[in-house]
């Protein structure tokens, strides 16, 4: 059955052609647009970007990790004080402009963290970056997917923040921001270069005595129960709602399942006419398998292998375009993860694709009557 069904499909290599082609530009399309969407969120995510192992304290009125409203520190010794917490790090986040040496612009989000814990920092870093160097004066460090845009600049070399003269003392990976720079530095040097009040933080990140889960989330409990003026949140919670925080108040990720939408449709059109096309070419053989006793469910059975092989055929030529466009990505310090759930619900889209394009075929084929053929 399975070599009938490839018979089938290469009897007419330029419709064979068409199907394959169909599919794997659905695909690569939808696959690319959902990466980048994913990338978009990801750099969404602020302070809470591979920082998922703390408790967040932040403002009740604070509606994600990157729109926080500031807390008073003295909040913090309250937070030192609640059963379960090992250790609490005040992060204060400020806008601000960068200035590069042709005198061009550019907004950049200010995170000023407390060393050697770095709690609300990057997880990542290049290989030439020494953490420690951030204590010295007008130290920054800076996101290596933002370099090209900052004209190059190389470690150790200087730039205007806020009309104040600071120096690359570090790069970090993977974290660059949305429509901005992120730039890292101590707390204090973050309130001198904003002028952040000293007597405010923007959050805090609390470090449990205990890792176990249960244990997080009953210190997030007692905090909500005793401090009324902030609002606790495990780090994959906040996470959460910082994600969807910018699903339902941005207009970027509707515009994204648009594209997919319209993607989606333009796979399923194409393959849907190249194969009526093809079943016209092939209606006399159906008309024969039917005429010598074949029944419908044979030939439903036939189609549904052609199915499953434009599927693999169409799922393996996209996932090497999409694995080019990660390292072609990769190449510009600009991250693209596809995670298993994505591939497999791509896999899933081929087949569907193929599927839905092959229904009106059989359709046709299943109201042939055997004696039609003797009349075509």
């Amino acid at each position: 059955m399975w070599n009938t069904a490839l018979r089938f499909m290469t009897y007419d290599k330029a419709k064979l052609t068409g199907i394959l082609c169909g599919i794997v530009i659905s695909i690569f399309l939808i696959g690319a647009q959902l990466g980048i969407l994913n990338n978009i969120l990801d750099m969404s995510l602020g302070i809470v970007k591979g920082n998922k192992q703390y408790v967040y304290a932040v403002d009740k009125k604070s509606t994600s990790s990157t729109s926080l409203v500031n807390v008073d520190k003295r909040v913090g010794n309250e937070l030192q004080s609640i059963p379960g917490v090992a250790k609490v790090y005040p992060v204060v986040v400020a806008g601000g402009t960068t200035k590069s040496r042709s005198g061009g612009t550019a907004m950049a989000q200010i995170i000023g963290v407390q060393y050697p814990e770095m709690a609300g920092a990057p997880e990542l870093y290049t290989q030439e970056t020494v953490l420690n160097n951030l204590q010295n004066e007008g130290a920054v460090i800076i996101d290596a997917g933002d370099v090209g845009n900052m004209e190059n600049i190389k470690m150790g070399e200087h730039f205007t923040l806020n009309d104040k003269r600071v120096f690359v003392s570090g790069m970090s990976v993977n974290n660059a921001g949305l429509g901005q720079y992120n730039i890292i530095t101590t707390v204090e040097r973050a309130r001198q270069l904003t002028g952040f009040s000293p007597n405010s933080v923007s959050a805090f990140l609390i470090k449990s005595t205990s890792a176990d889960t249960a244990a997080i989330n009953e210190v997030v409990k007692e905090i909500n129960k005793t401090i009324p003026s902030v609002k606790a949140y495990t780090g994959e919670a906040f996470s959460e709602v910082s994600i969807e925080y910018v699903k339902t108040a941005s207009g970027i990720v509707a515009n994204f399942y648009l594209l997919i939408g319209f993607s989606l449709l333009t796979g399923i059109i194409i393959v849907g006419l190249t194969m009526f096309s093809s079943v016209n070419d092939h209606i006399r053989d159906y008309g024969t398998i039917k005429a010598i006793g074949g029944s419908n469910f044979l030939i439903a059975k036939l189609i549904l292998r052609q199915c499953l092989i434009y599927a693999l055929m169409g799922f393996v030529a996209s996932l090497a375009l999409l694995y080019g466009l990660q390292a072609a990505m990769a190449a510009v310090n600009q991250v693209i993860i596809y995670s298993p759930a994505l591939l497999t619900g791509l896999f899933l889209v081929t087949f569907a694709i193929s599927l839905i394009g092959n229904i009106f075929s059989m359709r046709k084929i299943f109201k042939l009557e055997p004696v039609q053929i003797f009349r075509m």
